[in-house]
């Protein structure tokens, strides 16, 4: 079965619906978003002239949810106008469109009676061959194929998709019983290579894989905390980022999910799972089943286990729920010894394996929630899935979790935990006994650069596998593909003449070793290689410079070092813009400051479709230092120019306004929440390219240095004729800048910040249309850096950052 999907259909305008068809028009499909016919008019259609022929009206529900879709937030759309690629309708009259289309998701309602309508009527209208898919979240696919032709039979599938769609890894793939292994093999590719999902293959069972273990590690913990007597605030911070879950933890979660949601996953496993040995635990307590009677759903209601409020002098307070009484009581202040302990040590595996085999209340909880959990999820093998991989993937990808069941269990170690497991009372499953009685004392373990698994049935391991297009620059490295190294950065090669320099920093941030490393990198792959990569596994590409450097620096008036080290990392991404190879930037997650520095400085960017891309220097009172002001310029200016005979000249326009948006874009420190963002904010260029699914990222930014290379690259030359504004753009810029003022809109630092940054966008204190050099503009961002650094407003800014995570308005 060769089928390309290019056009696809979304019936359900509900949240899960338009933000689906919100990632399908992110990744260019065009899509057809229909819902049902609103019932009546209603007083307001009525008063807007509508009838129930009107189209505004016959198509609300599908427009209502497309509009939602636009101002969620975080954001649905990379950018809001791809939604152009939406088109509306209804089921009564527009349902024929989807005869034109490769893929139709069906997203409505919970109900096995509606789905099986919606596919009853789209019979009628099917193309043979149209692959037909269900986003449910619990409903056997068998039983939505019952009375179907052979031909949806062979075409369907459930591919449930996490909330929200752009964001969340995870997609499930569940066949039908007649389900063709070449529409799950299409499904998968286009799934994982064009929508970005990480795919994960579960069986026809209650919830699949994710939500039927996450939902019981839910009820476990809560019957924990009900056992133990701890407060929900409390479990909150022993179910958060020290055991490598997000922020939200158990019942921030539950509650931005909604507690009638949950409690619907939960009776799926409890009615369709009788012969779960846990099946009792998916029966929600008194106290749930009270708070659903009281309306207290979550975020839907504006208050479930917690409330936001305002104290007695009318600041904004988030009170939690005492489970005792129903009420809402101010977050105690939460004091557990094991708890800190454990959020000074490093790295998430240490940090659970601290708590789990702590004495103390905090550790008998983590022991007691996390024992059972990894036992119930043991047992679902091969229940729900063939194999740990794609438990442990299911649950890292579908709650973004740092490390899955099995990857747990191996860092508080799988021998001794048993151990603990046995002495306290619980029954380990037959086969995680058998994997240790054959001296198997790992469920993952790695050679030669290469992850192994477990897997149950061939009671041995099995290498994990590794599709073709993926490159692990860990698994290089541990195959002795290190170039060259220090402990900011390492230079690896990766294959076909191509070497990537990794950061690995914290927060890659960028200092020295950085900066010696850039240096090293370019003159090595000038000689040896035949382009360059600059991509790294971390969660973030680089937040920028050291922080902490620059304001130690600065408080101990270390000027010299301090000029010392911005000439540095300006010479550093100079030489890399000007090298004789071809240079490709390929961020990832945040690339603030000097990280969106290094990438205006590469020849071209592969950039992740979430991809956080600003110069973000004024918010702790200075300005970008390493480029990013001259490359801001060139940007916005470069497009006017023209090729006449005997070389390239000025169009002879004015640049005010192009000033002006560079100008904009630093002073407000404006940050692209998408890759196709920072090409509308001019930090890419549009021949900048994008990889929506994170995993093939290096290996597109190195097809990308090697199509340069077959296409025949010229290093560019240095810019020696650099058109400015000069001094009257400047003069208007603070003219703007003291209206603001004086509206209120901007402190006085603020004015002092954005001055230093127009005089260098305008060239400084020169004539219009001055000519200036790369090396110029340079010189001024320099001077300009140091010189705010000397202001203790400045200093302030940058300790407060340091000490809060956010800016201070001073």
């Amino acid at each position: 079965m060769d089928k390309r999907i290019k056009k696809v259909g979304v019936i359900g305008a509900g949240v899960m619906g338009a933000t689906i068809a919100a990632q399908t028009a992110n990744v260019g499909f065009e899509t057809i978003l229909l819902d049902i016919v609103p019932p009546e008019l209603t007083e307001d259609d009525k008063k807007r002239g509508l009838t129930e022929e009107s189209p505004a009206f016959r198509n609300k529900f599908a427009q209502n949810g497309l509009n939602q879709a636009l101002k969620s937030r975080p954001a649905s759309f990379y950018v809001p106008e791809n939604a152009k690629l939406i088109t509306l309708g209804n089921i009564s009259d527009n349902l024929k469109w989807l005869s034109d289309v490769d893929w139709i998701i069906e997203v409505v309602v919970e109900r096995l009676d509606i789905k099986k309508n919606v596919f009853e009527k789209l019979e009628d209208v099917l193309t043979p061959g149209t692959i037909v898919t269900s986003n449910t979240s619990g409903i056997p696919a068998k039983e939505m194929c019952e009375g179907r032709s052979e031909n949806f039979r062979k075409h369907f599938a459930i591919t449930h998709f996490f909330n929200p769609p752009r964001y969340m890894k995870l997609l499930e793939i569940v066949p039908g019983p007649d389900t063709l292994p070449e529409v799950v093999d299409t499904l998968s590719d286009v799934c994982e290579r064009i929508l970005g999902k990480g795919i994960v293959y579960a069986k026809d069972t209650p919830n699949f894989i994710a939500n039927r273990i996450g939902t019981f590690g839910m009820f476990a913990v809560i019957q924990a905390m009900l056992d133990l007597g701890l407060s929900i605030e409390a479990v909150d911070k022993l179910t958060g980022p020290v055991v490598g879950n997000p922020k939200s933890a158990s019942f921030r979660t539950a509650d931005l999910v909604g507690l009638d949601t949950l409690l619907h996953v939960a009776d799926n496993v409890y009615q369709g799972a009788p012969d779960d040995e846990k099946r009792d635990m998916f029966r929600p307590p008194q106290f749930i089943q009270e708070m659903v009677e009281k309306g207290l759903l979550g975020e839907k209601t504006k208050q479930g286990f917690y409330k936001k409020s305002k104290d007695s002098e009318g600041k904004k307070v988030i009170l939690s729920l005492d489970y005792n009484t129903l009420e809402y009581t101010p977050q105690e202040k939460v004091k557990l010894s094991s708890l800190d302990a454990a959020k000074n040590l490093s790295g998430t595996a240490e940090k659970i394996k601290s708590l789990y085999y702590a004495d103390d209340l905090a550790g008998r909880f983590t022991f007691r929630t996390l024992s059972e959990t990894l036992i119930y999820s043991a047992n679902r093998i091969p229940e729900i899935a063939d194999d740990i991989l794609n438990v442990d993937n299911a649950l890292k990808w579908g709650f973004a979790r740092k490390m899955g069941p099995f990857e747990t269990w191996d860092a508080i170690g799988v021998s001794k935990s048993v151990a603990k497991m046995k002495e306290a009372g619980y029954e380990i499953p037959s086969w995680v006994e058998e994997m240790l009685d054959g001296g198997k004392e790992s469920f993952y373990r790695r050679e030669a650069g290469k992850l192994y698994y477990y897997d149950q049935a061939a009671k041995d391991y099995r290498e994990a596998p590794l599709k073709p297009g993926i490159i692990l620059l860990p698994s290089l490295k541990e195959r002795e593909k290190k170039v060259a190294g220090n402990t900011g950065a390492t230079l690896v090669d990766i294959g076909d003449g191509v070497a990537c320099l990794e950061f690995h920093t914290k927060m890659n941030a960028i200092g020295n070793d950085i900066i010696t490393m850039i240096n090293q990198s370019a003159d090595i792959v000038s000689k040896d290689f035949e382009g360059l990569v600059i991509a790294n596994h971390a969660e973030n590409f680089s937040v920028g410079a050291n922080l902490v450097m620059v304001l130690f620096a600065a408080q101990e008036e270390e000027w010299d070092d301090l000029e010392w080290a911005i000439k540095s990392l300006q010479d550093a991404l100079m030489k890399l813009k000007y090298l004789d190879k071809p240079v490709v930037a390929a961020p990832a997650g945040m690339a603030l400051g000097g990280g969106c520095e290094v990438c205006l400085a590469a020849d071209r960017v592969r950039y992740a479709a979430e991809t956080y891309m600003g110069l973000v220097e004024v918010g702790v009172g200075v300005l970008p230092a390493g480029g990013g002001c001259k490359e801001m310029l060139i940007r916005n200016t470069e497009h006017l120019f023209e090729v006449q005979k005997g070389g390239i000249y000025p169009k002879q326009i004015e640049l005010m306004p192009f000033v002006a948006r560079a100008f904009e874009t630093i002073a407000m420190a404006k940050v692209a929440t998408s890759g196709p963002e920072a090409v509308k904010l001019g930090y890419l260029r549009p021949t900048d390219k994008m990889t929506v699914n994170r995993d093939y990222l290096i290996q597109d930014a190195k097809n990308t240095v090697l199509a340069m290379n077959m296409e025949g690259y010229t290093p560019p030359r240095p810019l020696d004729g650099i058109r400015v504004a000069g001094e009257n753009t400047f003069a208007m810029i603070k003219l703007a800048l003291w209206t603001m003022h004086e509206s209120g809109y901007i402190t006085d630092h603020d004015v002092t910040v954005s001055t230093k940054v127009g005089y260098v966008l305008c060239g400084g204190n020169v004539l219009a249309d001055t000519k200036v050099t790369e090396q110029y503009l340079l010189d001024l961002e320099r001077e300009a850096f140091l010189s705010l650094c000397g202001d203790p407003k400045t200093q302030a800014r940058m300790q407060h950052m340091l000490t809060t995570g956010k800016p201070l308005r001073n």
